[in-house]
């Protein structure tokens, strides 16, 4: 078996939701008939675009599922809205994640924060993860591994309360 199972050519598009505009790439029919999106309609994969490496999902819309692309994925492979890729990929288990090292580093010297991150949906600690890795700076890191400890603890996060996370109640686990 190939370490990608799938793969097919396509070209990067723009896809319109609403009031948000992404770039991305959808998935080849043929591929997608193949794929198990009767028992979950996202499915978690990890591959390559035009020989960059990427993690993802399938995004649904209108019976047809998209890749989207991130700008660092877009320049390191020096393509644009309607060039043409070649996309290989396999599925990856649904609860994979992957934390930045600071933010491994930090959780393992806090246990309630470790408690309060494990509460969390996969989704949300995809989100912690992201927010700690995307930044690009040592400085940056630190500041938003504080503002996860500091949310984790409930203290007020505005940067990350759109996640409404869950926080361990004191009262009941003190």
């Amino acid at each position: 078996m190939d370490f990608f199972p799938y793969g097919f050519e396509t070209r990067i598009a723009h896809h319109d939701l609403g009031t948000y505009r992404y770039t991305v790439v959808w998935l080849n029919e043929d591929i997608a008939a193949e794929l198990p999106f009767n028992d979950q309609p996202r499915l978690r994969i990890a591959g390559e675009v035009a020989d960059v490496p990427i993690e993802g999902a399938w995004q649904p819309s209108r019976g047809r599922w998209y890749l989207m692309l991130g700008k660092p994925l877009l320049k390191a492979a020096g393509k644009g809205v309607g060039d043409e890729v070649e996309v290989r990929f396999r599925l990856a288990p649904p609860d994979d994640l992957a934390l930045p090292e600071a933010l491994e580093r930090a959780l393992d010297a806090d246990p309630q924060a470790r408690a309060a991150f494990e509460m969390q949906t996969i989704g949300k600690q995809r989100a912690l993860a992201h927010r700690v890795g995307s930044a690009k700076g040592p400085n940056t890191i630190a500041k938003r591994v504080t503002e996860i400890l500091n949310a984790l603890a409930g203290r007020d996060e505005p940067t990350l309360s759109r996640l409404r996370l869950v926080v361990p109640d004191p009262v009941a686990n003190p």
